[in-house]
């Protein structure tokens, strides 16, 4: 072979290799073009006004064409609250619109940015792409009440899902504008993020951002996705015991509660709820703060606090304590309780006062003097949470440039000025971004009223949504008796609360949740569905559900792993550890059935259902096979409101926590025989060893910081 002819060989191979892995041609004719690029996305623009992004590790591409581009292409580098990235724009529309695409240099995240450099018409939106990737898995959520989720349809608010069977994953959404933004895909299959449509002329200076996540797992995607949200809207996310409603166990009153518009007719309405207190008290059980629900303030025209229902009428008619309940007002009633309370509230009815006396939009106050008045109010009357129902329609103000964010930005201003958090009730899924813009909206309720097993699936799935935007998610009501919604309640690291009747609070099941002094001990990471769920439940697999929460301790990690059956035939899960993100020998705790099982790299875990469900705590272990379970009784064993550090080694070093009246707690560990336990301070007594089971338990007492800190080794086999 000579030379010239083998250099044409190597050519025509290296040429058919890179059109092989090379994003595709827009088939237009030779342009100039600039590019920017990061371990993770491309991007290209030519002055032709086409554009494209080009996902590296999954192949996939988005391709659009802008209008009547300038031909003239900027490019640059700069950093904003996500950090450093480059950027291309080109004008368009004849110079009087620029886009721009911003690739940033750690994180796989493009942000895609509409200005308008004059005032004109809202059309020609960007972007606008022809087609979404083909053969892809989608994964959205409703603009309906709770958005929940659903697979296969994608939502026109966002946030989209795209992702394949090997776990590549895109999340896309508005970056801005949330309440006001609209992401359609037509019958084509070309999808566009745009102003919604019914609003025209945009001012000059007005942009639209767009943003784009990519991750290995739909769960990695969310995570990357939110975080550049928060940053966005320079928000940090709350700590799951930010407030009374997050740190301690609740009574609730809201639908599907005992005492929802209804009392002790012997006791009325106040009597009753401070009988249930006191009941509280008997039991042993502190309690953080109780929850008043729409009964507490005159609705309608007639002034009635029993009106409920979704008709227009029955909304507020003064946000004041209806004086028929409260002789003394809220305030009197707080002092009573001695308790701090979340307020529930509405919209406002037509026939309310307020209208005359406030700037409203729809049927909901935009004026900043309502929310200072309003906030002035329930500051005096104790309240540390307000609630705002009925998002989705009823508290819906008008869908302009100005209203939405007026409404929802008055009433957290107002709030956060006396110290009190929010939540959203019966959101859309634009709200849930929203919350990023605030800094004291919190929880969220991302599933309907009554929280009970049918409600799982939508509060997990929604659950996704809520966390990634830095808000606890609130399962709502149920019964102390229902241990199972208790577990699920507590792992999702959001509020939890009861609304038993008298005389039927289940207090073990309580204790299990919560410490001596009512402090609520919950994961560091919420519960959510793992990524293999994502892919089973597009595939319409109807395989049981397996949902994982964490505690984080520096690099080591405990997983605590719910699973439920979706069929009633089913009574077991088999869950890869691998599918859990365990890489390394674990022993895994069966909570319901109280033994161990030392699982190798690679293997699965069987968890056996009781009544439908099964719960596993998978515990990292020491070189010398040791683990720590942590307060076994407790949902979560190993909460940092218990065990405050964990160090494994050669040998296992804790730090314990203790309420003000705890004396001692028992903790337990794994161990392939009788370990050795010392205090290093603090006290251990009672050192018990099942060889059978391999559990070992020891009760631990505090200093008189009260705390102790303690040091698992492995005895002498001599």
């Amino acid at each position: 072979m000579n030379r010239t002819y083998f250099h044409l060989v190597l050519s025509l191979a290296l040429f058919s290799t890179l059109a092989r892995i090379a994003p595709e041609s827009t088939g237009r004719s030779p342009v100039s073009q600039q590019t920017i690029s990061s371990a993770a996305m491309e991007a290209v623009i030519r002055s032709d006004g086409s554009y494209q992004l080009y996902f590296k590790s999954a192949g996939w591409v988005l391709r659009g064409a802008l209008h009547d581009s300038s031909g003239n292409i900027s490019l640059g580098k700069s950093g904003d609250s996500i950090g450093p990235y480059h950027e291309i724009s080109i004008r368009f529309l004849k110079g009087t619109r620029t886009a721009s695409i911003r690739i940033y240099d750690a994180l796989p995240l493009a942000l895609l940015q509409d200005r308008w450099e004059r005032t004109g018409a809202n059309e020609q939106p960007f972007p606008a792409f022809d087609a979404l990737p083909t053969g892809l898995m989608r994964f959205s959520y409703q603009r309906t009440t709770f958005g929940i989720y659903q697979f296969g349809k994608l939502g026109v608010e966002g946030p989209w899902a795209l992702f394949d069977a090997q776990g590549e994953a895109l999340l896309l959404s508005p970056a801005d504008n949330f309440q006001i933004s609209r992401f359609e895909e037509g019958d084509d299959g070309a999808a566009e993020s745009r102003i919604l449509s019914t609003i025209g002329d945009l001012p000059s200076g007005f942009s639209h951002g767009t943003i784009i996540a990519a991750g290995q797992g739909v769960n990695a995607a969310f995570e990357t996705w939110g975080k550049a949200l928060l940053a966005l809207g320079h928000k940090q996310p709350p700590k799951n015991d930010a407030d009374a409603t997050l740190a301690r166990f609740g009574y609730w009153t809201d639908n599907g509660a005992t005492y929802y518009y209804n009392y002790d007719p012997q006791l009325g309405y106040v009597g009753t709820l401070l009988a249930k207190r006191d009941e509280f008290q008997r039991l042993g059980i502190p309690l953080g703060y109780m929850q008043i629900d729409s009964w507490w303030y005159p609705k309608g025209a007639e002034r009635r606090w029993d009106a409920k229902g979704s008709d227009l009428n029955f909304g507020e008619y003064l946000y004041r304590a209806s004086p028929d309940l409260f002789p003394e007002d809220l305030t009197g009633f707080h002092s009573a309780l001695g308790l701090p309370l979340v307020t529930h509230g509405r919209w406002i009815s037509p026939a309310s006062p307020y209208r005359d006396q406030y700037h409203m939009s729809g049927n909901v106050i935009v004026d900043p003097a309502f929310w200072k008045s309003t906030a002035d109010y329930l500051h005096r009357a104790g309240v540390t949470t307000y609630e705002q129902d009925w998002l989705d329609v009823n508290a819906q103000p008008e869908s302009n440039l100005h209203d939405p964010q007026l409404f929802l930005g008055n009433m957290a201003a107002a709030l956060q000025i006396d110290n009190i958090s929010i939540q959203y009730c019966m959101p859309l899924p634009s709200h849930y971004m929203a919350s990023t813009q605030y800094a004291n909206v919190r929880t969220i309720r991302p599933s309907g009223d009554r929280f009970d097993a049918d409600r799982w699936d939508s509060f997990l799935y929604d659950s996704r949504l809520a966390t990634a935007v830095g808000l606890w998610p609130w399962a709502d009501v149920f019964f102390s008796s229902e241990l199972n919604n208790l577990v699920v309640a507590t792992l999702s690291g959001g509020p939890v609360g009861v609304g038993d009747p008298l005389g039927q609070t289940n207090a073990k099941n309580l204790f299990s949740a919560i410490r001596a002094d009512g402090v609520l001990l919950k994961p560091d990471k919420p519960l959510l569905p793992i990524d293999a769920m994502y892919v089973a439940d597009a595939e319409n697999r109807r395989s049981p559900m397996v949902a994982q929460a964490e505690t984080e301790f520096g690099n080591v990690r405990v997983h605590y792993i719910f699973a439920y059956s979706r069929q009633s035939a089913a009574t077991e899960a088999t869950i890869p550890v691998r599918s859990l993100g365990i890489t390394g020998p674990t022993v895994v705790y069966d909570w319901i059935y109280h033994r161990c099982e030392l699982l190798t790299p690679g293997a699965d875990i069987r968890a056996y259902f009781s009544n439908g469900w099964s719960y596993q705590v998978a515990l990292p272990i020491t070189e010398t096979g040791l683990a720590l379970i942590g307060e076994a009784e407790k949902i979560v064993p190993m909460a940092r409101g218990r065990i405050s550090n964990l160090k494994l080694g050669p040998s296992i070093l804790a730090a314990v926590l203790f309420a003000p009246s705890e004396r001692s707690v028992t903790i337990a560990g794994y161990a392939q025989r009788r370990p050795v336990i010392r205090a290093l301070s603090g006290i251990v007594t009672r050192i018990k060893y099942d060889p059978a089971t391999h559990i070992f338990a020891a009760d631990i007492a505090p200093s008189h910081q009260q705390t102790a800190r303690i040091e698992v080794s492995e005895a002498s086999p001599y």
